[in-house]
């Protein structure tokens, strides 16, 4: 047996009737939904710190995830799951495994890209696909990437500024895109439409179109708005820590 087929054999037994574990045998995929998500940021941590042992520990409680929602769900097992993301890589590189050539990055993104879009056929928006569960950051910069595709960044995020503004009268419906691309823009809309005072737990579209209008300016001049955010978030983490 290998390590991966004696995990699969502990996971069996702690699904096991008898003698297995209550609170295992009691999960599901959507109450195990969440644990997935935390592993998979503490791996992104682990891999930020640059601990090789602390990856392969991460990697090994996201491998557990894998195996638990195989070994839960009935109709299909580990070897199935396996099976599909083999079937699944070799289909989306016929650069390696097929005839296509593919010597840049772009052009591997290219093929990549031509593949899944045949697997994909029966989708009728470029934003199927799009987790609903990411991150609000994270979302609207994948969200983007898909409108860069076809071209249409700025007329889309103007139209959803301007719809965000036509619910707010002290709000501009038709910006201007130099304001909208000003640092101080989401500060001033926050002002503008009245929600400043009204404690941190308010929800102000206005200021979440401008830091949307924000999110595809960085990335039109370059800049990477996640990792930014979390460099300056890290910032901000680390000078907390050195006031207590």
């Amino acid at each position: 047996m290998t390590a991966v087929s004696d995990l699969v054999a502990v996971v069996d037994r702690l699904l096991a009737p008898d003698g297995g574990c209550v609170w295992n045998r009691a999960q599901t995929h959507a109450t195990l939904a969440r644990y997935a998500v935390e592993e998979a940021y503490e791996l992104v941590d682990a891999i930020d710190d640059g601990d090789p042992a602390e990856i392969r520990e991460e990697l090994g409680d996201v491998l557990y995830q894998v195996v638990l929602h195989a070994g839960l769900a009935g109709s299909f097992d580990l070897e199935d799951v396996a099976a599909d993301a083999r079937d699944k890589m070799i289909r989306r590189h016929p650069h390696v495994f097929g005839s296509e050539r593919a010597d840049t990055e772009q052009e591997v993104v290219r093929v990549w890209r031509a593949a899944k879009a045949a697997e994909k056929a029966a989708r009728t928006s470029a934003f199927d696909g799009v987790p609903r569960a990411m991150p609000p950051l994270e979302r609207a910069v994948k969200l983007l990437e898909r409108l860069e595709e076809r071209g249409d960044v700025d007329a889309v995020v103007a139209s959803a500024t301007a719809s965000v503004g036509a619910r707010h009268a002290d709000f501009d419906p038709d910006p201007d895109p130099d304001a909208v691309a000003d640092p101080d823009a989401a500060a001033h809309a926050v002002v503008a439409s009245g929600a400043s005072s009204g404690g941190a737990d308010v929800v102000d579209g206005v200021w979440g179109a401008a830091v949307l209008a924000q999110i595809a300016a960085a990335r039109g001049s370059g800049i990477d708005p996640i990792a930014s955010l979390r460099a300056a978030v890290a910032a901000l983490e680390a000078a907390g820590r050195a006031a207590e």
